[in-house]
């Protein structure tokens, strides 16, 4: 493929000027008697000569940036798109060009009627537009399905009724992230719709992949798709479209402190044969409600105390519940949970990995729970303890595409025979992180650079995997492109909460490296854990810092 002609008018005059001057000795030692130092010859012949090659070197210079991996990974920002993705086609690895965002939204009605939700309508929300990813029909409840793109009315009981539905957005990248309980607004006559909000964290959202970050994905495309060493095993799961944009992860298996499996046997020594499978597949925990049925179980001094189970297929892998509230509630901090109780369904699957511990199935697709929480809102008078039942929306926290990843990797045709692997989501460290950016008197920074500081932290956090440290050096790196003049950063803070595979919780703070410490008998180490760094969990505040005139 030819490569385009660099624009002349973006040309560096030095280079310019110095292939004139070379163009200019040349001519006058072949021909001393001409002119060149003004004049037609020079102005014209000799300048647009050296513009020209100017242009031309450029374009080798491109080539040259980008012939070989070695060139390549030397200065990425430099290679020429086109080129690199010819050579690492060669490797199988394929440029990521970015993918829309895709959610479930919850639409909340006011008449128990069929209501049609087309492709033709839309929705926007933080000014970017969604539409449905299918003609849906909402029927009345009690219905019966025809399809799959009927969707059936769940009564609230308050009057209002809800159901959800798939949207997906218009334009590629992050920008389509939305969070969870975002308002969204119909780009149509609403009929029969109250409101709309956001079910779940938008996360599937990706900008075009730099040649920087392509170059990273080098080693699994080289990597024999297969189960086997632990590259092999990284680029099996990477090539399955579902998992192209895992962050990271960490396999640990014979000979690993963190792998306890294999020594479930008479002697407590490895015996191999078992692999676990750490895996993040975002830089944060995604938060999604679900609706669920709760039983009433008894009085309490605020109101009642209720349960609800969350199945092993409800929220594969998720970490804990943030809030349960009443269906349609986006706005109050919702009821306490009093008491969650985690367990194991191993019994729905042809095939299960060896687990007898729970700390073991913990953040797996074999995950269940128990929860109970306290209703301080609905009278429990005419309640029958185990038998009144209502629905709740339960929020989960957790990572996404767990049980996906899990399902796949103890199919059939893909596990490996003599050995059992077991994909968990890697245990979360939720980070916070602040800092203040002192800046001039009346020179505080914008919000929009606030929120573009925020977005490059995120994206420098969540590059760092599974190395067991976090270094305020790569936040203030991460940060300090977006400040002029004597801007400067101070006092940063860190502080992780590490939720154990036990359900016990470890907090760790520093101001220069947050690290995880090392209880591998707990399934806590830096091979296991994960920073989750969201936009909300960093906090920038502008104040001035007293520099002299």
């Amino acid at each position: 493929m030819p490569l385009p002609i660099t624009d002349l008018n973006s040309l560096d005059q030095a280079k310019i000027a110095s292939v004139v001057t070379t163009l200019t000795q040349l001519v006058q030692e072949r021909h001393p008697e001409i002119e060149l130092t003004r004049g037609v010859f020079h102005d014209l012949v000799l300048y647009f000569n050296g513009l020209l090659n100017t242009a031309v070197q450029e374009n080798v210079d491109r080539v040259l940036q980008s012939k070989s991996l070695l060139a390549i990974t030397q200065d990425p920002t430099l290679a020429d798109i086109d080129l690199v993705d010819q050579v690492l086609s060669n490797y199988n690895i394929t440029r990521d060009n970015g993918t829309p965002a895709t959610g479930v939204i919850t639409l909340i009605f006011n008449l128990p009627t069929s209501t049609a939700i087309t492709t033709a309508g839309g929705f926007t929300a933080n000014s970017v537009k969604f539409v449905a990813t299918d003609n849906f029909t909402v029927l009345p409840p009690g219905s019966l399905p025809a399809g799959s793109t009927d969707r059936v009315m769940i009564p609230v009981g308050d009057g209002t009724y809800t159901a959800n539905i798939t949207v997906i957005a218009t334009t590629i990248g992050a920008a389509g992230n939305i969070k969870r309980h975002t308002k969204i607004l119909p780009n149509f006559v609403p009929n029969n719709v109250l409101g709309i909000f956001a079910t779940s964290d938008f996360i599937s959202g990706r900008d075009p992949l730099t040649n920087e970050e392509y170059i990273t994905k080098l080693s699994a495309g080289l990597a024999a798709k297969t189960v086997g060493s632990r590259k092999s095993y990284e680029a099996f799961i990477r090539n399955q479209p579902a998992f192209k944009n895992t962050l990271h992860l960490s396999i640990l298996g014979c000979g690993d402190a963190e792998q306890q499996r294999d020594q479930h046997s008479l002697f407590p020594i490895s015996g191999g044969g078992k692999v676990d499978i750490y895996a993040q597949t975002n830089s944060y925990a995604q938060t999604v409600d679900h609706v669920l049925d709760a039983v009433f179980i008894r009085p309490s001094p605020s109101g009642g105390i209720w349960q609800t189970t969350i199945t092993r297929d409800t929220a594969p892998g998720f970490y804990e519940i943030s809030r349960v509230s009443k269906p349609t509630d986006i706005t109050s901090s919702g009821y306490a949970v009093v008491n969650d109780v985690r367990g194991a369904d191993l019994a729905s699957s042809t095939f299960v990995p060896d687990i007898q511990l729970l700390a073991e199935s913990a953040y797996t697709r074999y995950q269940t729970a128990v929860i109970q929480f306290e209703d301080t809102d609905t009278p429990v008078g005419p309640l029958v303890p185990n038998v009144s039942t209502a629905k709740y929306a339960v929020t989960t926290v957790g990572l996404p595409l767990i049980g996906e990843m899990g399902d796949i990797m103890t199919d059939r045709d893909v596990r490996p025979r003599g050995t059992d692997v077991l994909i968990k989501a890697a245990v979360p460290c939720f980070t916070k992180i602040s800092f203040q950016v002192r800046t001039e008197v009346n020179a505080q920074l914008a919000e929009s650079t606030i929120t573009a500081i925020k977005a490059a932290i995120v994206a420098a956090v969540a590059k760092v995997g599974f190395s067991g440290q976090l270094h305020a050096s790569l936040i203030t790196g991460a940060a300090q492109s977006f400040l002029i003049g004597r801007q400067a950063i101070s006092e940063v803070d860190m502080f992780g909460r590490i939720r154990r595979p036990d359900g016990s919780v470890a907090f760790i703070r520093n101001s220069a490296v947050l690290t995880v410490p090392n209880d591998p008998a707990r399934l806590v180490t830096g091979r296991t854990v994960a920073f989750l760094v969201g936009l909300d969990d960093i906090s920038i505040s502008s104040v001035a810092a007293g520099f002299l005139s």
